[in-house]
């Protein structure tokens, strides 16, 4: 068993201070990717929809399945376990010095935690064989070494004059090349290590947030962005998010010819990703919901309150499969047109031009085409929530419905 135990005086002194704190800054904000991200964890958002591994869904989907696989398989409590070894590497690197066994203990740890991932979107979309070798590869005993080594290296550093580090004057056995290639290594295995060791508590804090904002969602007048986000600020707060972005061109099918530009984000943490699924989600309209029949949650896309979701019913209906929305009717708990306020916007309009024509102030003709038009508002509002949250309202006043129409028929 190998331990490295090279004692931090080094770390205590003050040169080694001032030096080590322009290598982080110079790897940093230098060019080049110096520190490894999770390569895999990336996703692309752009109007209201989100693309990551391969697929593009409704923004808020991913928040949404967290939900519903949280505590499935007792998920949640098994990834929580599996993080002592994890935590006890990361203490003795930042400390200056290494444990072999730890080391590879950590490794199997984090292994161990990609076998449940599956269980989880959107994890169970993305390459984890991949992760998988990437962790195989980084935590052997020869990468163990090369972190032993680096640290014996620059405990040889400890005790030189300041000035002649800048000068380039090192002393005999310190291999700079090989101290700067394995200081790129030293922040992967970090990250790696910070990433997983979050995980579990990120997954739970997440999951925690999100429930609270669906019990309250009843709260909000309705439910459109500007009613909604009150209430997610109030769960949620103002924490910055953990991501890097850039923007790149994306094809959102494959039959697409051509592509747009999308923002595609880079997570440093699980729990960044679910809380950016989740308001981008809801700037454009979509929320998570829970289903009054089958109690699985699901993404609500328009500010009609819909008490259950599209999916099969966990009951049959005479010896045959059929959606929640579609049993609740068979059990007359149709939901209400009450629940809908883009239903009851557009039959208030029409009840107020059919009032209209019997009071002669304005003509069949024009009514009809009013009532098209009105039927047009609502199905677009149906389908596009951005539309229905800041739009359909204006347009469904009488004067400017009426304008439109007199427009429209000339």
């Amino acid at each position: 068993m190998q331990i490295c135990n090279i004692r931090a005086n080094f770390f205590q002194k003050f040169q080694w201070d001032i030096y080590w704190t322009l290598i982080m800054i110079e790897f940093r904000v230098g060019g080049g990717s110096m520190i490894e991200k999770i390569s895999y964890f990336t996703a692309s958002y752009r109007d209201g929809r989100v693309y990551l591994g391969g697929k593009g869904r409704d923004a808020g989907y991913y928040a949404a399945q967290l939900l519903n696989e949280y505590d499935k398989d007792e998920f949640a409590a098994r990834l929580a376990v599996f993080r002592m070894e994890n935590w006890n590497t990361a203490k003795q690197l930042r400390a200056g010095f290494l444990d072999t066994a730890t080391y590879l203990k950590a490794g199997d740890e984090i292994k161990y935690i990609l076998t449940l991932l599956p269980k989880l979107r959107p994890f169970s979309e993305l390459d984890i064989q991949g992760e998988l070798n990437r962790i195989e590869e980084l935590f052997t005993e020869q990468t163990a070494e090369r972190l032993c080594e680096y640290f014996r290296q620059r405990a040889l550093t400890a005790n030189m004059d300041f000035g002649y580090i800048f000068t380039g004057h090192f002393p005999k056995g310190y291999d700079e090349d090989f101290c700067e290639e394995t200081e790129k290594l030293l922040q992967t295995v970090l990250e790696t290590l910070n990433f997983y060791d979050r995980l579990g508590d990120d997954v739970a804090d997440a999951a925690k947030k999100l429930r609270q904002f669906v019990k309250r969602t009843d709260e909000a007048e309705r439910c459109d962005e500007g009613h909604l986000l009150p209430i997610a600020i109030g769960i949620f707060g103002s924490a910055p998010f953990d991501v890097t972005t850039e923007y790149v061109p994306l094809k959102k099918s494959g039959r697409s010819k051509t592509a747009t530009v999308v923002r595609r984000l880079h997570f440093k943490n699980y729990y960044s990703f679910a809380l950016t699924d989740f308001f981008e989600g809801l700037q454009n309209g979509h929320y998570p919901r829970r289903c009054q029949m089958c109690g699985k949650y699901f993404v609500m896309t328009s500010a009609r309150q819909t008490k259950y979701c599209g999916g099969w019913a966990t009951e049959l209906w005479r010896g045959k499969k059929i959606t929640c929305r579609n049993l609740a009717a068979q059990k007359k708990r149709r939901e209400r047109s009450a629940d809908d306020p883009i239903t009851v916007r557009y039959n208030s309009r029409c009840g107020a031009i059919r009032v209209e024509v019997l009071r002669g102030t304005i003509t069949k003709e024009f009514a009809a085409a009013a009532k098209v038009l009105a039927k047009e508002h609502k199905q677009l509002a149906a389908r596009d929530p951005v539309y229905a949250a800041r739009q359909y309202i204006a347009d469904m006043e009488r004067d400017k419905l009426y304008a439109d129409t007199d427009a429209r028929m000339k």
